[in-house]
């Protein structure tokens, strides 16, 4: 997948909040996964307009979101059909 995390910051509940850039014809992609990883994260579409994700990691998961998310970067999309 074609992403790059373009900001990350720690809230005062330790909670990591990053916001991610991806490309346009594959949000949809990140966000069923997203969606899947309940418990793990959540996320939101800030502005619908531009294709950017704010999610939110709970602390005590980022290291198995951290672990899925280097995953999904080596994933490469086929849109040939």
């Amino acid at each position: 997948m074609n992403f790059a995390i373009k900001s990350e910051e720690i809230l005062p509940d330790l909670t990591h909040r990053l916001l991610i850039e991806i490309d346009s014809k594959q949000v949809i992609y990140l966000g069923y996964f997203l969606e899947a990883w309940e418990g793990i994260c959540n996320y939101t579409t800030p502005n619908s307009r531009l294709p950017i994700l704010q999610v939110d990691v709970v602390n005590d998961q980022l290291d198995i979101f951290e672990e899925l998310i280097e995953f999904l970067k080596t994933w490469k999309l086929d849109y040939s059909y």
